[in-house]
């Protein structure tokens, strides 16, 4: 059954009317045809099953049939990124939100490229993110924050903080990890040219945990899947429903 976004708003209690450009997806690309059901999600944890009502390429409305609003479960963990190249940090919203994470936080490092907060960026990341959600059946859209530098990087509400570094050699990140009795964690990771001496040390200060992901030198978006990867098993995030 297909899945799309709707916005709150659009919903009442039997009808819904679906955005203009969703709209234009199911009459001229999917060409679905009315009666045909469908499922809507709103970005809140609720997630509709309905028929299509009446469809064109202005509005499809959609008959509920019904709602149900499963809990989000397991440990949230926070995802703070320093800017990558290119491409790369568009890659890294997209698997980020289908492995799970709860928020993604973009970081302005010493050695970033990307240089300043754009709006158009912001939205890219956004409208990535909710394809994701679709195609994962994920229900709550992973927050992407804004982009802040390392020193106006909330920490107060993480119990376990976690920056992998390539220098770390005794730590492994399964070490940091004993167990998922965690309330947050927050995964920090710099951009291609790793951490500057005293960002590293700010980050120790901080309470953040350096770890290791062993002796192969990892491209930035590898070790930032892998590393979300090995701490979402390990609290238990990927265990099946």
């Amino acid at each position: 059954m297909r899945r799309f976004f709707i916005d709150p708003g659009s919903i009442s209690a039997r009808r819904a009317v679906i955005s203009a450009a969703e709209s234009r997806h199911i009459a001229t690309v999917l060409r679905l045809q009315p009666g045909v059901c469908i499922e809507l999600f709103d970005g809140t944890g609720t997630v509709y099953q309905g028929c299509l009502h009446s469809v064109t390429r202005q509005a499809v409305t959609v008959d509920i049939l019904s709602r149900q609003q499963p809990a989000e479960e397991g440990v949230p963990l926070i995802l703070a990124q320093g800017l990558l190249k290119g491409k790369k940090m568009d890659f890294l919203v997209q698997k980020a939100t289908e492995l799970g994470v709860r928020t993604f936080q973009p970081l302005q490092t010493r050695y970033c490229e990307n240089k300043g907060e754009r709006q158009s960026r912001q939205d890219r990341w956004r409208r990535i993110m909710l394809e994701a959600c679709k195609q994962c059946k994920r229900l709550l859209p992973m927050e992407i924050n804004p982009t802040v530098g390392l020193n106006h990087l909330d920490t107060s509400q993480f119990s376990r903080k976690i920056m992998l570094w390539e220098d770390e050699k005794s730590v492994p990140l399964p070490g940091a990890l004993p167990s998922a009795d965690s309330d947050s964690i927050c995964l920090l990771l710099g951009p291609e040219g790793g951490f500057h001496q005293e960002e590293i040390e700010y980050a120790r200060a901080l309470g953040f945990q350096t770890v290791s992901l062993g002796r192969r030198t990892l491209r930035a978006e590898t070790a930032a899947l892998a590393a979300v990867a090995i701490v979402q098993f390990l609290s238990g995030n990927l265990d099946p429903a």
